[in-house]
């Protein structure tokens, strides 16, 4: 699997499990929500707005997508939020992940799961993705900060199991 067909697997509607830690504050959580992706044209203004702030040509884009969330919850407290994903294919194995958050390198490994490094101002995200199936997928996400030396320490980690309960809509 290269990372076009990879991506076209995400679009759907996906119920999501996710389990965190925050390291340092000895707490967890699990968290129930539901993701909606659906794939964005490529000259689609978020889009397009978003390559000119990296200076990526955004015909050079694949499969831009809006991710919508909304955290499951008995309280009339319900977190969501939204995202847009750009990314940008540079081989069969390799490309960009462009976000709010920055651009971050993506690369297929040989067990088909995907790698996403994002290096923010304050950060670094390491979030491996696979699929079980098609309508299966797992996700695991760290959050690591720097110091003044270099080192860098776990400040969460997340894992998500996510199960695809509506097909990507025509």
């Amino acid at each position: 699997m290269d990372i076009q067909q990879f991506l076209e697997l995400f679009v759907g509607r996906w119920r999501s499990q996710r389990s965190d830690h925050q390291f340092g504050e000895g707490n967890g959580s699990d968290i129930l929500s539901v993701l909606e992706i659906t794939a964005l044209s490529l000259d689609n203004p978020s889009v397009v707005e978003m390559c000119q702030k990296h200076s990526i040509d955004p015909s050079s884009a694949f499969q831009p997508m809006q991710m919508s969330w909304e955290e499951e919850s008995l309280s009339s407290n319900k977190p969501k939020g939204s995202a847009i994903v750009v990314p940008v294919v540079h081989s069969p194995q390799k490309g960009l992940i462009i976000t709010n958050q920055g651009k971050g390198i993506c690369e297929i490994a040989e067990d088909e799961s995907l790698t996403i490094q994002t290096v923010t101002t304050e950060n670094v995200i390491e979030e491996r993705i696979w699929y079980g199936n098609p309508n299966l997928r797992f996700r695991v996400a760290t959050v690591l900060q720097g110091n003044q030396s270099g080192d860098l320490k776990i400040l969460s980690s997340k894992f998500y199991s996510e199960i695809r309960v509506a097909a990507p809509k025509p």
